[in-house]
Order: structure tokens, then C-alpha cells, then sequence
């Protein structure tokens, strides 16, 4: 079956490839035994005016090298357009972010599998979701891929993050490439992709912001930038918008199944925004159920939609349920993703790493216990 030219056997293809650049550094640096000395090296480096550090194993040399240049056809007009969303709507966009690409790509069995094997490596939802909001915060943020910008360090730690998570999961005895590919492939990389870039623009639709399709292009187009420094192929990693959407749809329709670890991982965003938002108590299914339907819903056992919590949107927003009012233009259920995010921040994110900003490190191994 062929969408757009993504046919399964391109993408049955793509399920056995990794990041060969990501790869080879890592893989690299454990013969080497230096794991823990370009931890530390790393740890603090975040901006893109950084010098690389000095001493690193010569393939991690390289990577960061050949990773720090933007692909000939990055426009940086679009760029400087797509950043702009970010003041306007950042709070849906961390709703979004929670209750929809989150959970989305939950729904992909085998990628859910690898997310709980490797759970150490991204241990607990507050960490998951904080780490993940920083990094949009960062690619969005004004020139945030550009030479003064903390965008493309992410990226690139997100990158050896990944290669780190294949190196370890790849030799667990229990993982069967053959079945269920590469730790991390190609497919599951732009599927995760395509939950930033086609997703969050989807999920304002929803929410009741229109998006001028100028808005939206350009939006899309600074995610596809960063679909080429994270390694996602050239040929799963479209120009249009429209050409996202149809392979979002074709991956979701080949890895969405029924699986523990999917439903483990969901209930983790659900107890979070029960912790931060306890009422409605039927604020987080309502929300997720909203952003990607009923049918995907079900794949990860999203309890049904609160019968109260739709009542007191229908009837006139979060004024009905105990809360201010967040906007008077805003649709009730974009009232309740805004709230939920506010707090997300006040009350989770910055106490879980104390009021710092979060930076990605990339861990030494499956047993690390981040702090």
C-alpha cells in the first residue's frame, strides 16, 4: 500500500535502520570507556555559541561537527515566521504536547516497548514532560536553531540520546530486532517527529485556533530543519504539511496496537495531570480523548470522557468548574488546556528541577538514575 510514496516496504525498510553518525559515536565512546568523562563534558553544554569541548572521542568530535550544519534548504524567513507561534500560544502548546503527541505515540506499540525498556534513561512523566518542554521552548525560541541559539545543542544531545537508548536496548536479550526493529528506527523517529510538527498545528484546530496556513507552513517547516539534525532520513521527512499529515496517518495505521507498556506510559501522564490539576477530575481523558480521538484513545485505555467536566465546558468554561476565566475568546476547552498548562509549570516542572532550566544530558546506561 503506497501513501505519497511511503509504502510498506519502504517503511518495513526503515524499521532495521538507525542513525549510522549517532551510532558510531556512541558506540565509540563505550569502547573507549569514556562514557561518564563526555557525560560531564556535555552536561553543561547548551548553547550553540559553545565551543565544542575539548578531548572528545573522535567520532563524538565529528558528529557534533557534522551535525551543526543546518540542510541547504532551511529558509530562514520561514524560520523566524514559525517562531513567532511560540509567544502566542505557547500553553497550548504544552497541552498539546501532554495530551496529545504524548500519548499518540503511545499508541505505537513497539516505540512504547522501547520507552519502558529504556525507562531509566527517561525516568518518570514530570522528567519526561520537563525535558520535552524545554526542548520546544528551545527550537522555537527567537533564532533558537540559529548561531546563538539553544535549539540545535538539544537537538544534537537528543540525537546521542537516542543512539544511546538503541545501544543499550539492542542487547538486552529479550529485545527481538526482527519483529519489532531497530530500537529507535527510522520509522519511530519520524512518527515521533510528525507528533511535534503535523500534531500540535492539528491539535490548535481543535482547540479552536485556526492557524494561518502561512502560519502553519512555516511552523512545519522549522520541525522538518529539525527532523534533519536529529537524523530522521531524508525520505521520512516531508517538505509539506500535507505530505506530514499522510505519513503521520500511514505510521500510526501500521504500529498503532494494544500494549502494556503503552498503557503503563499513559496512565503516567494521567496521574500527572491529576497531580496538578484535581479538578475536574475528568480533565485529563477529556483533553486527550479530544486531541486524538476516541479510537486511538481506546488503544492506550484512556478512561472515558468526564460527563462533568464536558458539562462545565458545554455550559461556558472554567468559570463553571471553579476556575478564572483564561481568555474570553478562547473556546472552554481551550480555557482548560491553557490552565492546565500554567500549572504544569508553576507547580511541576520548575519544582522538579528546582527553578533551573532543564538540560539534556546524555546517560551512560540503562541504570542511571537521573537527578
Amino acid at each position: 500500500m503506497a501513501v505519497n510514496g511511503w509504502t510498506d516496504e519502504l517503511l518495513d525498510r526503515m524499521r532495521t535502520v538507525g542513525d549510522p553518525l549517532g551510532d558510531t559515536a556512541i558506540a565509540e565512546t563505550y569502547e573507549l570507556g569514556q562514557q561518564e568523562q563526555v557525560r560531564q563534558a556535555l552536561l553543561g553544554f547548551g548553547r550553540n555559541s559553545d565551543a565544542v569541548p575539548a578531548g572528545l572521542p573522535p567520532a563524538l568530535q565529528r558528529y557534533f561537527e557534522e551535525t551543526a550544519v543546518l540542510p541547504p534548504w532551511a529558509d530562514r524567513a520561514l524560520m523566524d515566521r514559525g517562531h513567532e507561534l511560540l509567544g502566542r500560544y505557547q500553553p497550548l502548546i504544552s497541552s498539546i504536547l501532554l495530551c496529545g503527541s504524548l500519548p499518540l505515540c503511545y499508541t505505537c506499540g513497539n516505540g512504547a516497548e522501547v520507552l519502558v525498556r529504556s525507562q531509566r534513561l527517561t525516568s518518570g512523566v514530570f522528567r519526561r514532560l520537563a525535558e520535552t518542554s524545554q526542548f520546544v521552548v528551545d527550537v522555537l525560541d527567537n533564532d533558537g536553531l540559529g548561531p546563538s541559539g539553544r535549539g540545535l545543542r538539544s537537538a544534537q544531545k537528543i540525537r546521542l540520546l537516542h543512539a544511546t537508548m538503541r545501544y543499550h536496548v539492542s542487547q538486552l536479550g529479550d529485545w527481538d530486532a526482527a519483529k519489532s526493529g531497530v530500537p529507535v528506527n527510522q520509522e519511530d523517529l519520524a512518527g515521533t517527529l510528525l507528533t511535534f510538527s503535523v500534531l500540535i498545528p492539528q491539535g490548535l484546530a481543535r482547540l479552536g485556533v485556526d492557524l494561518l496556513p502561512e502560519d502553519r507552513d512555516a511552523y512545519f517547516h522549522i520541525w522538518r530543519v529539525v527532523g534533519h539534525v536529529l537524523g530522521v532520513d531524508e525520505q521520512l521527512n516531508p517538505a509539506k504539511f500535507g505530505d506530514g499529515e499522510a505519513l503521520l496517518d500511514t505510521i500510526i495505521r501500521r504500529q498503532q496496537r494494544p500494549s502494556e507498556a503503552g498503557r503503563v506510559l499513559t496512565k503516567g501522564v494521567l496521574d500527572f495531570i491529576r497531580e496538578v490539576l484535581p479538578f475536574p477530575p475528568g480533565a485529563g481523558p477529556t483533553l486527550i480523548r479530544h486531541l486524538i480521538g476516541d479510537r486511538s484513545a481506546d488503544v492506550i485505555a484512556v478512561p472515558p470522557a468526564d460527563s462533568l467536566t464536558k458539562l462545565g465546558l458545554s455550559a461556558g468554561g472554567l468559570s463553571n468548574l471553579g476556575y478564572a476565566k483564561a481568555g474570553d475568546t478562547l473556546p472552554p476547552l481551550a480555557q482548560l488546556a491553557s490552565q492546565l498548562s500554567l500549572l504544569v509549570f508553576k507547580e511541576g516542572l520548575l519544582l522538579t528541577n528546582k527553578g533551573r532550566r532543564r538540560q539534556w544530558q546524555v546517560p551512560t546506561g540503562l541504570t542511571d538514575a537521573p537527578a
